[in-house]
């Protein structure tokens, strides 16, 4: 990510550098905005990925040449990111760490359906799959667990999200264990008492 933004930014702080780089890319520009900043940091990774081809031919073109703001050092650390196959191999494995928390938000920004029932379900989903490009080893993918566990926690993990989760056929059903798992079962306990604080028939 860190490479892949100073590339960014060097291309698009000179004119000569935007300039050529567009002129590999067909005018497309490898830049793209989203709703958010995680969504910007996938969509332009993304779109680097789709240019790899383009953008290398770029580094090693004469037409490259004769911009001064090649030989500088941030130049030269541009050009070295786009020769370096280490990079491509991490830029893909970051769009596969990604795209399941892509999903989600797309199913949030999204006006198809209500989102509400489907939110705690679909981050399940997403964690599950982050686990499987890591290839289920803990020590791989802990670190981006632990950052998704912060992020929900307080927020998309509440005794509301929980009930919507065990309330929605479309997992319950998939998955009966839903209703062992305690921290649902006491998320969903809870939901209850605070809607029928003052009615004990219809919390039983």
């Amino acid at each position: 990510m860190t490479k892949a933004k100073a590339f960014t930014t060097f291309v698009y702080r000179h004119t000569r550098t935007l300039e050529c780089m567009r002129h590999f890319t067909e005018r497309r520009d490898i830049v793209r905005p989203g709703v958010t900043r995680f969504a910007s940091a996938f969509l332009t990774l993304e779109s680097i990925l789709e240019k790899k081809d383009q953008l290398r031919k770029m580094m090693v073109h004469s037409k490259r040449d004769g911009l001064r703001e090649v030989s500088s050092k941030k130049g030269k650390a541009a050009t070295a990111t786009m020769m370096n196959p280490e990079f491509w191999k991490e830029v893909k494995m970051c769009l596969k760490v990604f795209e399941p928390l892509v999903k989600v938000l797309r199913l949030v920004d999204g006006d198809v359906k209500p989102s509400m029932g489907f939110l705690y379900g679909e981050l399940v989903k997403a964690k599950r799959e982050i686990k499987q490009v890591y290839g289920n080893v803990e020590s791989r993918y802990k670190d981006v667990m632990a950052i998704i566990d912060k992020k929900m926690e307080g927020r998309l993990n509440s005794a509301l999200h929980l009930s919507a989760y065990l309330l929605n056929p479309h997992y319950s059903y998939a998955d009966a264990s839903i209703f062992d798992d305690g921290t649902i079962i006491e998320g969903f306990i809870s939901c209850v008492e605070t809607f029928y604080h003052d009615d004990d028939d219809k919390q039983d």
